[in-house]
């Protein structure tokens, strides 16, 4: 098995991915998610900062305007907490809101809509401390930290940049009045975070193509594995050759039951096995099985004979052997011969003696 998990060569079928999918493995970088939040956040704040700022000066001032008359008393904490968190859910509650929104939509995104509780389910691995070590201390976690550890070099150097450009203009800024350095910090604030921005974008589509190419590479599959699917899928070959063989089988005495009119005599068992023959001496050397069947394809067999006048005989050693031995449209087995003669010359008989009863009441 050692051998077969470091021989996957083969790229993973449909199927393999899509019950991986079922159990909730599927490729996702939370780096694009992130990407997608923030950006999704960062449009909420365009559209609606300014009135969520508003709000919160408001807020503000309301607090400063009456912290002089303020009556903090254990009876009035509770009304002034609830009041407070109130008005600070109005305007927390939203935002929070739009960003599961956003966390949730850029799941879909990623990788579909997915209903699945395998990823929830009690397993005695995940409580097993050398397992947990294991997932702690391996390669794919040195490599996420190595990952990590790149992105923050990666915007802290974006960051460094920026306020290297603006610290010549800080002097400057300090000299003027309060309100053009908050349009100054506004401003920048907003160029850092495009520039941020930015740097997401690079860093998600790197991240989800590297995990793509993680979880191809993870859901290979040795040739082994995809004969075992193959069995799993469709069963074993064997079984489907069988279960062919056995449909060739029905099909062929539906195909017969048309040609019991044609037989000479039927044979049963009495109830379980019935086998037509036809004899023709002048093109024929031995008789031959125009259909056979068991249970329930020969009640039918019976009643077909029935309708058409077919002579019946309860045989049992001959029914069992015909049914086991003989083939449908080939003669019968030579160690059934003289039984079957000994048939053909009852039919004979009777046919003499029908024709004898009807040239007498003639």
């Amino acid at each position: 098995m050692a051998e077969q998990e470091q021989n996957r060569s083969e790229q993973a079928t449909p199927f393999k991915l899509e019950e991986a999918k079922k159990k909730g493995q599927v490729a996702k970088s939370l780096d694009f998610n992130t990407f997608l939040v923030v950006c999704g956040l960062l449009a909420v704040l365009a559209a609606w900062g300014e009135s969520y700022w508003t709000q919160l000066c408001r807020l503000c001032a309301q607090l400063f305007a009456s912290a002089a008359t303020l009556s903090i008393e254990p009876a009035n904490v509770p009304a002034i907490a609830a009041t407070l968190m109130r008005s600070m859910l109005g305007l927390i509650l939203p935002f929070a809101c739009a960003g599961m929104v956003l966390a949730t939509l850029a799941n879909v995104v990623q990788t579909g809509p997915i209903f699945t509780v395998e990823p929830i389910k009690p397993k005695f691995e995940r409580i097993d401390p050398v397992a947990g070590f294991k997932r702690v201390f391996n390669k794919r976690m040195l490599f996420d930290a190595l990952k990590s550890v790149l992105k923050l070099a990666f915007f802290g150097a974006i960051s460094y940049a920026f306020f290297a450009a603006l610290w010549p203009s800080l002097p400057l800024i300090a000299t003027n009045d309060l309100g053009q350095q908050m349009h100054w910090l506004g401003s920048n604030g907003v160029a850092m975070l495009f520039r941020l921005g930015l740097a997401l974008v690079v860093v998600g589509l790197i991240d989800i193509a590297i995990v793509r190419r993680q979880f191809s590479q993870q859901m290979m599959m040795s040739r082994r594995e995809m004969k075992e699917e193959v069995k799993r899928r469709e069963g074993d070959p064997q079984i489907r050759a069988k279960i062919r063989e056995l449909q060739r089988e029905n099909l062929k005495q539906a195909r017969s039951l048309k040609r019991v009119p044609e037989a000479d005599v039927l044979i049963t068992n009495p109830e379980h096995l019935a086998i037509a023959l036809r004899y023709d001496r002048e093109r024929m050397n031995a008789p031959v099985v125009v259909a056979k069947g068991a249970d329930s394809w020969a009640a039918q067999m019976r009643e077909i004979a029935s309708r058409h006048d077919i002579p019946r005989f309860e045989r049992r050693s001959v029914a069992r052997l015909l049914f086991r031995r003989a083939q449908i449209d080939q003669a019968i087995p030579n160690e059934c011969f003289l039984d079957v003669a000994r048939i053909y010359a009852e039919v004979g008989e009777r046919r003499r003696r029908e024709d004898a009863r009807y040239e007498m009441a003639r």
